[in-house]
């Protein structure tokens, strides 16, 4: 069994791939700059973060993950252009659609309280929940975003690298209808 997290970003898209037993397989961060303020540059930008996004993954597991989890988006990020967020996010679907991979889309809160057990938490709250439970050290907030996504896929896929917290089993139940 294989899941990929992804956590996408204009800037720095963190992806994750583990296996059932939590093993990374690949991890990292696919960095993007503007090119230009052009709408087409703009929509290469986008084109070429989804596609480098779907080919990590297929690099690594080239008979398809069994689950691909996505970072729905954060609606009330400051800094971000949602617009572009919401053609990456949309991009990334119908690739993985394509590939007849199956996805979710797990909220940026509900990510939160699956690894922190509320839906509160900043970015170095959800990287030293991770180090504490699962031993996962990451450098940069998007990869352990990532890798928090997919932990969370295994567990939805019945496959929990602990056992589950009452809040972390809520966030299965609750996956669990869109899959």
């Amino acid at each position: 069994m294989i899941v990929a997290g992804l956590d996408l970003s204009l800037t720095h898209t963190g992806y994750v791939i583990l296996d059932q037993e939590g093993v990374v397989k690949a991890s990292g961060v696919i960095k993007s700059k503007p090119s230009g303020d052009t709408h087409l540059a703009e929509t290469q930008r986008i084109v070429k973060i989804a596609e480098e996004a779907v080919q990590k993954i297929d690099d690594y597991c080239p008979d398809g993950p069994d689950l691909v989890v996505i970072e729905g988006l954060a609606f009330m990020a400051k800094g971000t252009s949602l617009v572009q967020l919401a053609g990456l996010n949309y991009l990334i679907r119908i690739l993985l659609a394509e590939f007849g991979w199956r996805s979710i889309i797990v909220m940026p809160s509900t990510l939160k309280k699956f690894i922190t057990g509320s839906g509160k938490g900043d970015k170095d709250m959800i990287m030293m929940a991770l180090y504490r439970d699962y031993g996962h050290e990451s450098l940069d907030n998007n990869e352990a975003d990532a890798y928090g996504m997919g932990v969370c896929g295994l567990a939805l896929l019945g496959k929990p690298l602990k056992k589950l917290t009452i809040p972390q089993q809520e966030v299965v139940t609750l996956l669990k209808k869109q899959v």
